[in-house]
Order: structure tokens, then sequence, then C-alpha cells
């Protein structure tokens, strides 16, 4: 499929009220446990993903309309959610990702259009990167953290689940 500017926009409109959908209200069993050393919670991911918000892509959307190459994006410390907001309960984040997205969304609706798309920005590891693949990550970016979630809740359930293992390879999932 072909990057295309509006269908990017109505999934990541349709990202807040995904994640508020499969988490808000949970128990912290589902939303605090992970699958094992060096992975993240459902808890962390949100963190991660607000944080990101907040900084990165709009950021690095405005560095390539004002400045194009002559700055390189700052980089970003994918961890820094988890430190900035914990402690916050999860209908927090929830609401602050919400709220962060509609302002980001509305914000990209009044400063890119479709002749914006090839402008070029300097990423620190991957050199010049156009506008379409910066906003093409963000729509991937939700769609790899929504899937990151659902596999860490079911691996809570692996054993629990029996001979239906074999039939339900999310659990065996890397």
């Amino acid at each position: 499929m072909e990057f295309s500017l509006e269908r990017s926009k109505a999934l990541l409109t349709r990202t807040p009220a995904s994640l508020s959908a499969l988490l808000e209200g949970l128990a912290e069993e589902w939303t605090m446990s992970d699958e094992g050393p060096g992975t993240w919670s459902p808890y962390q991911v949100v963190g991660h993903m607000l944080h990101i918000e907040e900084s990165d892509w709009m950021d690095r959307t405005r560095t390539i309309l004002t400045e194009g190459e002559a700055r390189n994006f700052e980089p970003i410390d994918r961890e820094a959610g988890f430190s900035r907001f914990e402690g916050w309960p999860m209908t927090q984040l929830l609401d602050r990702f919400r709220a962060v997205r509609a302002s980001n969304l509305a914000e990209l609706d009044n400063v890119v259009s479709a002749d914006d798309l090839g402008r070029i920005g300097i990423h620190p590891t991957f050199g010049d990167v156009t506008l379409g693949q910066l906003l093409a990550t963000w729509v991937v970016h939700d769609l790899n953290h929504l899937d990151q979630i659902t596999k860490t809740m079911a691996k809570q359930y692996k054993e629990a689940i029996g001979p239906w293992r074999e039939f339900l390879p999310i659990v065996d999932a890397p």
C-alpha cells in the first residue's frame, strides 16, 4: 500500500481509543506484567508511546518543515517515559496520550499537506528521511506497540491455555 496522509490520520486517530479499550480498568496483573528481562509491560509501552508522542513525531515534523536538511533530528531516549511517568495510573497515562495525540493531529492538519511529504530531514542514525517516511513510521509505530501489548498480555496465559497453545502462536512469538 502506498503512503496516504488521510489513511494514516484515520489510523492515528483510533489508537488512543484502541489503547483505552484494551487497557483501561484492567488489573495490574495485565498491565504491569512483561515477558521477562529486557521486555516491556503494557504500562511501560504506554509510557513510551506518550513520551514519543510528546517529543518525537511533531517535533521532527516541524524540523523538516522549518529547517529541512540544515538540522539533524534530536536523538530520542526510547525509555525516558518509564521514569517520567512512573507511578501515574493507567487512566491518567491514557488520558494524557489521548489529549496529546488529538493536539498533534490538529497541528498536523494545519501544517502538513501532500506537497510536503517529499521534504527531507536528517535522522541521527539513518541520515536522509522524508516527511512521508516519518509519518508512515508514526503509523507503524502505533501498530507495532499495539501488537507488543497484546502479545505480552497473551503470554500471561501461555501455560493456562493448555493444549490450545498449538493453535495460538502468539504465546510463542519472539
